[in-house]
Order: structure tokens, then C-alpha cells, then sequence
């Protein structure tokens, strides 16, 4: 179960709560009483509002509203944002049009209550996006129309294969959704819906920036006998990159046969004394995707939907560099031992290999295929079946000692996995105010991974020997029903419940090429998760809304099974034994319209964590990493955003959050106890101001996040140095034209300040973009 011992109490109490709850709604809720909002769709892209009077007979006043005003993930159901108990954020089609978002992680860095991570430009194949202060991706769930996009390996997100042209609207809602969408969905939902065409149209754009990046875009839609709507779309991106990774070397006392200059003096991140000596080269990306959508309404209420998304990238550097020169010779120096001229100090051994960093490929399908079916007037049929299929993601590591520029020894880590998830749901509506919702979800991951050795590094095809290989299945069936009351007027609720079994079979793993390989026993485990969320306005310009629940997340194949070492030596091992992680998580907020064009929202929010997965460090040897249950974390915080509208063409927004998220107990690592959490900030500010005038839209934007944490005691405090993750603030800037009504130009500036900072990698300094599009 998801709570046990002291645990167990505080869900039985959440139980007992809801259960009185939903009583006494359907007590209030009698005949003739109260009215809510039901929305419904046009068709065409517009939802139709129905406000339902108290008054007898029940008059329905209609307003249309657009696709951009409406929420579905929230509950599942076709929501106005202003009438769901839980924190909601919709970015859309415009919002992204107006900034320079390459990538569809970047338009969500402006989000409240989200950490976005993209560490090194377009080349960071591992972008991350969390939200309410739950470290790493694999915590919150990322939706492409209602398919999974978690991987089934480590269910981190590819947001590399999602094209932003595609995209009509990003759905953002915060809190504990495992209630409805079982495991990954710790701190909420992320759901990207595509664009569907209703007539004719077809689009070409091109752009080039810093960095000799280009990205192309070519789309063409239609639709057929005013049932049938078809689109396809290409996406193609390739950049040289830059230097963001720099080599460093620690030095000793004493003299070496080989005096050096050409070394920057420099600290590692916990303040220890080392020296940059070179660095591994621009890192190159080529990035491409295919889209396809048919959505097919056979008949007035009953509709299919096909979605395909093929994607292909790759990475690569070019020849690394060293800094070191002879100082005898002024030749570059590259292998060790060498003497840093003038101090009395030396560098060891090193070879060419520390200033070699290796390429990787990976090939991604998405396939999804949904039915809608109106069974009656109050009867509405879901049905969802997707894979996620990677049969292709490796990497190669050149050897630290042997390898060299042209060649050499090296390693390849392989990794293939499928993800399957499906779905029926079931949506009952019970007068004008009451709609249940309850259906069975599936999901099945499978992953294996291997380790070779390369014959050159250079060459995929030269394997000889598999070192490790680790393999692993999960799955999770749950059951889920949810009830939306509207109680009066004023008052609305939402109660629900999931039941979850998970389970993990046919895990097997070889930690050496010269040892047994372990075959490990099924396990299962059964998570319940309720959830209560209430809203009350008071006034139409004011509204509270309140809600608590619990979630939960599972372990993945990797982090069950996958051990590996990096090229620092450092080995990241597995633990076939992990539990889920479990959480108890409550908020309450307000938002306010004191006038019109202005909105003021207020959080504030508190997740309380059990059995949370962390990478302690052995005690026994330093240089290995285990995967543990460490203990118990609180994550807590407050989200403040406002945004007015002050004339026709000018809009300005802001907002903030502030995050306290530390470990409070963790008997593995005692000194990590009162820690923060690492990969979270403290803080996060944001602001934008967009103008429209005429032809001409201008947008400025600001994006702050404070320091992170590597380690889990925080002694890794120094900022400005390679290997840290800095505070940082950055300015962009992005000017768009419409000469004529098919033609669009656009110039964009990043980090307008120049900003130099380090997210592990160096972030990319200053860049300048130029786009143009034609649109039918």
C-alpha cells in the first residue's frame, strides 16, 4: 500500500475525509439546487459553455469560448480553468510563436511552480522539466495528446522529437495527480495538445542563428469531406554547438620533465584547488522528425484519432582541445606528465583521452490511437492504446588512457526499450451537476542495456567484449473513478481514487563480463491513492480552491537494473529492491480579477515524502553511487503570479516561486539530513511584456532560477566553475513581422546580458536568430 505503519493513519484519515465529503456534497447537491459550467465541444475548435441557472425552468445561457480557454487534463474532462479545485497553467500556440522557443522544454521555463533544465543549448539530449520541487523528470508526467512520452527505460522525456509548430496548447497542472494517472505524476501533469486542421493549409519555415544553427519546418493539412482531417509535418535542426565542456586537471608538488603554461587556475565545485587545462571540443547536433495526425469523425459523436511521431538525433564533438604548450617548443602538450611552469607544481599522467568526449544516436517512434464514442446524451466512451518504441539509443566513450583523436579503445552503452500504455474510460454525466469519470489504465515497460568494448571509439561497428548487460520488465494496472460535484453556484468539488498494482518480473543483470549473470524473482507492490479538491467563489472575480492527496511513483527498469561507470570512474549501480516512492501533498490558493485584464493567483503548497529513490554514495568505497530509498523529504513552497493587460497591445506578466525542498531523514547518509533537495533552486522569477502594434510584435522576457546542488550534503557551493550549477538570470528578446497575410519574419536575441554560468556544462553565451515562414 502507499502508506504503512504512521503512514497507513494518515491515509485512513483521507479516506474517512473523503467519503464524508462526498456525502455530504450529495446531500447539498439536491434537486433544483446550485448549477455549475458544462462545456461541450463545437466541433470547429470552440467550447461551448453552458451556465446553469437555479432558477426553474433551468435557462441555459451559451458563450463560445476558445480552445485556449479550456483545461481537459485537469480532470479528464472538458473544463473551464476557473472551475477546477487544482493550479493550472495553459501556454499556447501564440505564447510560443512570440518567443524563441526551438524546443518545447523551453516553453515551459516560464510556467509557475516548473524547473526547466536545458543545460547546454540544443545539443542537451537530456533536457529536463519537473514541477513542485519533485527532483528529475521521471516525477512528473509528460502527455503528447494524452500519450505517454515517459520512456520505458528511464522514463525521462525526449523533448528533442516534439516539433513547437505542432503544438496548439501546452496544459500545465500542478499537485499529486497519481489519483487519476497513476505513477510518474508526483508533481503533476504535463500534456502537449497538437494542432488539427479544419480546412486547407500547409506551412514552410526556415531559420539560422548562432552557432551555424539552421532548423527547417514544412507542413501541409487538410481536411476531407468535413470528416476527415489529415496532416503531415518535417522537421529537420543541425547546429556546430560550442565548447561547453572543459577538461581539468588537479596538480601536485613537484617538477615534471615537460614545463607547461596555457593552464587556468580554477576551483571544482566543493572549493578544492584544480586547473583547466583544455576543453573537448564543440558539441554537434543534428536533430530530425517526421508527424503525422488523422482524426476521423465517422459519424456525428464517434470519432478516431491516429497519432505517429518519428524522431532521429544524434550528437557528436569535434576535436577536443588541450591549452597546454611547451614551453621550450610552444608545441601543444597532451599526454602527461607535464610541470606548470614557474610554481614548482606538476600534472601526472594524462593522456589525449581526457580531451575526447564521444558520439551518441537515438531513434524514437511515438504511435497513439484514440476513440471517442457519445453512447447517449449523458454516455461518453474513451479508448487509448500508444507505444513509446526506442529499439536505438547508444553512446560511445573514447578510453581516458589509450584512446586518441584519430582512434582508439573506447566503450559503447546500448540501450533499446518499448513502453506500452492503453486505456478505457468512461464519462457519466448525472444531471446538470454531477459528472463521474472512472476507466482502467496499463502501462508496460520493458528495457535492456548493454555495455561493449570498442575496438576504436569512432566506430560503432568495432565491438568486442560485452562487460554489463541488464534487463527488466514493469508494469502497473490501475482503476480509477473520479466524481466532479457542483454544489451551488459557488461551490464545486472534486473527489476521486486510483488503485495501482505494479509489478516487476524478468529482471536480470551482469555487473562484469567475468562474473554469473544474476536473474532476480518478480516482486509486485499496490498503491491507493485518493484525492479531494474543492473550489469556492465567493464572486465571479474571486475564487479559493483547496485540495489533498496522495501519489506515488514506482521504480523504472533503470533503476532497478541498470549499473554503469562513467568516464570520471564513478560507477552508478542499481537496486533490484527499490519500493515506490509515496507522498502525501496538499495546497490551497486564491486567484483574483480585481479588474479587467488583470489576474493575481496565489499557492501555497506541501508534499510530504516517503521511501524517496536518491543516489547515496557508498560508504565503503566513494566512487560508487547506489540507488537506495534513502528515507524522507519535505517539499514545500509558495507560487505568486500576476498578469494585466494594460491597453489593447500591451500585456505584461510576473510571476515567482520560492521552494523549500530537503531531506529530513536519510539513514544512509545522515549529513545529507536537512540538506536541500538536489537539482532544486530556492527561488524562480520570471516576467515578460509583449507589444503589438500594427505588423510588429515585441516580446522581452526575463528567467531567473538560484543555485542548485549536485551533491546531497551542498558543499558544492562555488559558483563559475566547470562541473557547478549556477544562480543565473537571463534576458531575451524576440521581434516578429507579418508583411503580408501569409508571410512572417522574425529576429531573436538570447541572453541578452552575455551571462556566463555553468549548469554542469558551460550555458551557451549570447546568440542571435533570424526565421522566416510562409503559412497558407
Amino acid at each position: 500500500m502507499s502508506f504503512q505503519q504512521d503512514g497507513g493513519k494518515n491515509q485512513q484519515k483521507l479516506l474517512l475525509g473523503l467519503i464524508a465529503g462526498t456525502v455530504l456534497a450529495w446531500l447539498l447537491a439536491g434537486p433544483g439546487q446550485g448549477g455549475h459550467r458544462a462545456l461541450a465541444a463545437t466541433g470547429e475548435g470552440d467550447i461551448v459553455v453552458a451556465e446553469v441557472a437555479k432558477k426553474e425552468p433551468r435557462a441555459i445561457e451559451e458563450k463560445t469560448y476558445d480552445m485556449d480557454q479550456v483545461v481537459i487534463t485537469a480532470t479528464k474532462t472538458v473544463r473551464h480553468p476557473d472551475d477546477v479545485p487544482v493550479s493550472t497553467t495553459i501556454v499556447t500556440s501564440q505564447d510560443i510563436e512570440r518567443q524563441n522557443i526551438q524546443f518545447a522544454d523551453e516553453a515551459l521555463k516560464q510556467v509557475p511552480g516548473t524547473i526547466s533544465r536545458r543545460s547546454k543549448g540544443w545539443a542537451d539530449t537530456i533536457a529536463q522539466v519537473n514541477l513542485r520541487g519533485f527532483p528529475g523528470a521521471n516525477r512528473t508526467l509528460v502527455l503528447y495528446d494524452f500519450q505517454r512520452l515517459n520512456s520505458g527505460s528511464s522514463q525521462t522525456v525526449r523533448w528533442a522529437a516534439v516539433p513547437v509548430e505542432e503544438i496548439e496548447r501546452i496544459e500545465v497542472v500542478r499537485g499529486p495527480f497519481s489519483p487519476l494517472y497513476g505513477g510518474n505524476a508526483m508533481g503533476g501533469v504535463i500534456n502537449l495538445i497538437t494542432k488539427t486542421p479544419q480546412k486547407l493549409e500547409a506551412m514552410a519555415k526556415v531559420g539560422y542563428g548562432t552557432y551555424n544553427s539552421w532548423s527547417h519546418y514544412l507542413m501541409a493539412g487538410n481536411r476531407f469531406w468535413d470528416k476527415v482531417s489529415v496532416k503531415f509535418s518535417w522537421t529537420y535542426q543541425v547546429t556546430d554547438g560550442y565548447r561547453n565542456q572543459f577538461v581539468t586537471r588537479t596538480a601536485s608538488a613537484g617538477a615534471g620533465a615537460t614545463q607547461v603554461v596555457g593552464w587556468i587556475p580554477t576551483q571544482t565545485p566543493v572549493g578544492l584547488p584544480t586547473y583547466i587545462i583544455g576543453d573537448q571540443g564543440n558539441n554537434l547536433f543534428e536533430n530530425s522528425s517526421v508527424n503525422g495526425k488523422i482524426s476521423w469523425d465517422i459519424i456525428e459523436g464517434h470519432n478516431v484519432d491516429f497519432l505517429l511521431l518519428l524522431n532521429w538525433n544524434n550528437y557528436n564533438y569535434s576535436q577536443g582541445n588541450t591549452y597546454l604548450r611547451n614551453v621550450a617548443t610552444g608545441q601543444p602538450v597532451a599526454n602527461g606528465p607535464a610541470g606548470l611552469f614557474g610554481t614548482g607544481l606538476r600534472f601526472g599522467t594524462f593522456a589525449q583521452g581526457i580531451f575526447l568526449n564521444g558520439p551518441g544516436e537515438e531513434y524514437q517512434g511515438v504511435f497513439n490511437l484514440s476513440s471517442e464514442h457519445k453512447l447517449t446524451d449523458t454516455t461518453t466512451l474513451k479508448v487509448r492504446a500508444g507505444l513509446i518504441d526506442q529499439p536505438h539509443y547508444q553512446y560511445a566513450n573514447p578510453s581516458t588512457t589509450t584512446a586518441t583523436f584519430d582512434g582508439g579503445p573506447g566503450t559503447l552503452n546500448s540501450t533499446k526499450s518499448k513502453a506500452w500504455s492503453g486505456e478505457v474510460q468512461v464519462i457519466q454525466s448525472i444531471g446538470q451537476k454531477q459528472t463521474l469519470t472512472g476507466g482502467v489504465a496499463l502501462n508496460f515497460d520493458k528495457s535492456t542495456s548493454w555495455e561493449f568494448n570498442l575496438a576504436n571509439w569512432r566506430d560503432f561497428g568495432s565491438t568486442t567484449r560485452k562487460n554489463t548487460f541488464s534487463s527488466g520488465r514493469t508494469s502497473t494496472v490501475g482503476f480509477y473513478l473520479q466524481d466532479e460535484i457542483a454544489w451551488r453556484p459557488q461551490c464545486s468539488m472534486v473527489v476521486g481514487a486510483r488503485l495501482d498494482r505494479w509489478e516487476t518480473y524478468d529482471g536480470k543483470y551482469k555487473e562484469r563480463f567475468n562474473i554469473p549473470q544474476v536473474d532476480l524473482p518478480a516482486r509486485s507492490d499496490l498503491s491507493f491513492n485518493p484525492r479531494l479538491g474543492f473550489l469556492y467563489k465567493p464572486w465571479q472575480w474571486w475564487s479559493w480552491r483547496a485540495s489533498v492527496g496522495t501519489t506515488f511513483r514506482p521504480p523504472n527498469v533503470y533503476e532497478l537494473y541498470r549499473t554503469w561507470r562513467a568516464a570520471s570512474g564513478t560507477l552508478y549501480k542499481s537496486n533490484p529492491n527499490l519500493k515506490p516512492e509515496k507522498a502525501l501533498s496538499w495546497e490551497v490558493g486564491t486567484t483574483v480579477h480585481p479588474f479587467e485584464g488583470n489576474t493575481i493567483t496565489a499557492t501555497y503548497f506541501d508534499n510530504y515524502v516517503r521511501d524517496l529513490i536518491y543516489r547515496v554514495t557508498d560508504k565503503a568505497d566513494p566512487t560508487i553511487l547506489n540507488n537506495e530509498n534513502a528515507g524522507r523529504a519535505r517539499i514545500h513552497g509558495v507560487e505568486l503570479e500576476i498578469a494585466q493587460k494594460l491597453f489593447d497591445w500591451l500585456e505584461i506578466f510576473g510571476n515567482t516561486t520560492l521552494l523549500d525542498s530537503r531531506i529530513t531523514k536519510n539513514a544512509y547518509d545522515p549529513a545529507s539530513e536537512g540538506k536541500k533537495v538536489t537539482f532544486i533552486p530556492r527561488q524562480i522569477f520570471n516576467f515578460g511584456i509583449n507589444a503589438h502594434y500594427w505588423l510588429l510584435n515585441a516580446n522581452l522576457s526575463g528567467h531567473y532560477m538560484s543555485k542548485l546542488h549536485r551533491n546531497d550534503t551542498n558543499n558544492d557551493s562555488v559558483n563559475g566553475v566547470p562541473l557547478s550549477y549556477d544562480p543565473f538570470f537571463t534576458l531575451d528578446f524576440k521581434l516578429t513581422a507579418k508583411p503580408t497575410k501569409y508571410t512572417t519574419l522574425g529576429f531573436a536575441v538570447d541572453n541578452i546580458l552575455d551571462r556566463k554560468y555553468f549548469q554542469y556544462y558551460l550555458a551557451p553565451a549570447r546568440t542571435f536568430w533570424f526565421e522566416a515562414s510562409v503559412r497558407y
